[in-house]
Parts: C-alpha cells; structure tokens; sequence
C-alpha cells in the first residue's frame, strides 16, 4: 500500500511536519508513504525526523534526470495504525465514541458505554422509510391548525374538551420522556435509531402543544390529572427495557392511542369543529408512524429470537398485576368522552355506548397487531385483554 503527499515549494516549517504528521497518521502499518517536493535538499532533515519518530526512511530519488523539481523522499510506516477499520454492521467498537457507522476509530478513543451497542432490540429494517415519512410530513402547531375556526360549545363540553386534552397532554408526555430515556444509551454506529427516536420526540412535544392550546381555547385551560392515568402513565415510564419499553409504548399504548385519536378526530368533525379534528388528524398520522416502526422493531427481534416472546408476555402482565392492584380507568375521561361524542347532555348515552364500542375495537385492532408482529393468536388475545384500560 502507498500514499502520495505533494509538497511543491512547501518550506520545513509547521505546516509542512503537519501534513507529514498526518500522511503517517492515516496510513497503515507497512505502508510507504512518499514525499513529494521541488526541493532537493530534504534527505537529512526528513531522515532525522523520521529516526525521532520511530519510522522508516528510504531515500530520496528525482523524478525526472532532466528535471530541476519533484523529488521523492520515500518513507515505510513502522508505528502501529491508528484508526482501526470495523465493519460490522449489528455491533458497534466499544471506542465508538459519537461516530455514526463508517468512521475509522483512533485507538485510544473514550469508551462510552452505552447501553445498547448491539441493534438486535433497536433495530426495524424500516427505520430511513420511517425516518423520510417523518420529514416529510412534519407541521406546525401555530400554522397548520386554524385555530381562530374552532367553534364555541356549551359550557359542560368545552370542560369535556379541556379534559380530554389534559389527558391527551399526559400520554404525550409520557411518548416524549420514554424514548428520551433510551436515546442516549444508543451507541451512534446505529445512527438511524437515534435519529428516528430523535423525530418521535419532536413529534410528540409539537402533540404537547396543540392540546394545550385545545385546552386553552375552550377558556378553561388544562384540567385534572386522575390517579388511574398517572398509574397507567408510571407503569411506562419505570420500564427500563428498550425491547419491552418500545412494545408496551409504540406497539400496545400509541397502537390503542391512534384508535382514541381516530374517535375524537370523529367526534369533532361531528360537532362541525374541523380545525380541532384536523389537529387530530395529524396527531394520529405521527402517531401512526411511530407504531410503525414499534412493529417493525419487534417483528424483527421475534423473527430473530422467538424466545423473546415470553419476555413480552412477562411485561404484560406485570403491568397487569401493578396496575390492578392501584386503581382501574378514569371514570372523568369515559364521562368527557361520552359527553363529546353525544355532543352533549342529552345524547350522553349514545356518546357513551360509543365509547363502550371504542374500547372493544381496540381491543380487536391491538389483537391484530400482535399477530401481524408474529405472535400466536391466542396469545395475542390474551395479552390485548390485559392491557390497560386507561388506554396508553
């Protein structure tokens, strides 16, 4: 192996010992280097710097017999190499530092260690399709929602809607702070995650906004906070897993939540409100995609593990057992619900069979996820019957 620096007219001063440096720097051991420079008088200077540093040096030949100029000064590298080369594509060099995959390492580098230096529970073969969606279609809270539109209801509903807004706020609190946990223990060699993750929290903290501002706009501000969905919520958040954390979040939680969203985008557009449904709509669309990739990044691990069924199996019922020993779901929640989907007092009834229907449809669709990640159908069901009712 040979590399070539062209010197010209270069004097022996710092620049000209900082190219050298650097020639040597990313060569490797074995390697011969040669120097190439209008000057003739080099050999003793580069031979004495050489011996200094523990290379070889060869000689100097001229280029041309005819030719006053580009003289060669050939040196071999005897030092170790620097940068090492690693090209595994599943597992990342401890001294990875914050290089994304494709950056030669200088021996010596810090090590990190982060959590996850191994893509087998992080990974989804869709993560730069996902990653491309999320550019594309990303919004703007303050210009892509027509805020002034929203209509004036009756003082019992915008109370429904503030409600419902607070405890959308919540679960999107909670979608922001989970994978902002993780984000840091993945090593950057997998740089499609933590830029994917990255895209997800955004998403979510442009979520936090716009309900808030939904709240804001009934003139009553968010609302009350039930110790069910602070439970429900904490249940997520003590996870440390990111296999079982990514499943209970973006599989089971934002799986069921796209079902709420898809409910209230209804309701809303039933009421005439079309500015809060289309807020819906693009929650629900970011929302969406985060499952995809939840379903994509446990299809894949099952795929290559099935054993790691048992592991979510586990983490199901876990969350069962905590959750049934706290409390049950937010009955104010099911009552703001109701009465939006009646549209008020007097069709509360039917607002609340609805609501009844809502929950068994994401019992159905969470099922048909399950098994569309490669879980058996029995099992399926029965992991769908036990998450918890407070949806998220």
């Amino acid at each position: 192996m040979k590399s070539c620096l062209f010197i010209g007219d270069l004097p022996l001063d710092s620049l000209f010992f900082l190219r050298l440096e650097n020639a040597f720097l990313l060569s490797e051991n074995g390697a011969y280097i040669e120097v190439i420079s209008n000057r003739d008088d080099l050999e003793y200077d580069l031979s004495v710097w050489a011996k200094f540093k523990g290379e070889g040096f060869l000689g100097k030949q001229s280029l041309s017999k005819h030719s006053k100029g580009n003289f060669v000064y050939t040196f071999i590298k005897h030092s170790h190499t620097r940068f090492a080369r690693f090209s595994h594509p599943h597992i990342a060099p401890d001294a990875q530092g914050l290089a994304p995959y494709g950056v030669r390492i200088e021996s010596g580098s810090p090590h990190y260690h982060f959590r996850y230096e191994h893509d087998n529970e992080i990974f989804s073969p869709h993560l730069d399709e996902i990653y491309e969606d999320a550019k594309k279609h990303t919004w703007n809270a303050s210009k892509d929602i027509k805020w002034q539109e929203i209509p004036p209801f009756s003082p019992k509903l915008q109370f429904a809607i503030a409600q419902i807004m607070t405890y959308l706020v919540e679960n999107e609190f909670s979608a922001l702070y989970i994978p902002s946990q993780f984000l840091a223990q993945i090593s950057p060699y997998f740089t499609s995650v933590p830029l994917l993750l990255a895209s997800i929290i955004g998403d979510e903290a442009r979520h936090i906004e716009s309900f808030i501002k939904r709240a804001n706009a009934t003139s009553l501000g968010v609302q009350y906070s039930t110790l069910a969905t602070q439970q429900s919520l904490y249940s997520l958040y003590k996870q440390k897993d990111y296999f079982k954390s990514s499943f209970l979040l973006h599989v089971m939680g934002e799986g069921t939540f796209i079902d709420l969203l898809a409910f209230l985008e209804e309701s809303f557009r039933a009421l005439g409100d079309e500015a809060s449904a289309h807020l819906l709509y693009l929650a629900r669309r970011d929302e969406a995609r985060h499952v995809r990739y939840g379903m994509s990044n446990i299809t894949h691990s099952l795929a290559q593990n099935p054993a790691k069924i048992n592991m979510l199996k586990e983490v199901v019922f876990e969350r069962k057992n905590y959750l049934s020993a706290q409390s049950s779901e937010s009955t104010l929640l099911l009552e703001s619900m109701a009465l939006l989907r009646g549209g008020g007092e007097e069709r509360i009834s039917q607002g609340f069979e609805e609501v009844l229907a809502l929950k068994q449809k994401m019992e159905k669709n969470r099922t048909k996820r399950l098994v569309e990640c490669g879980i058996d159908e029995e099992l399926a069901l029965d992991l769908s019957k036990a998450h918890t009712p407070n949806f998220m």
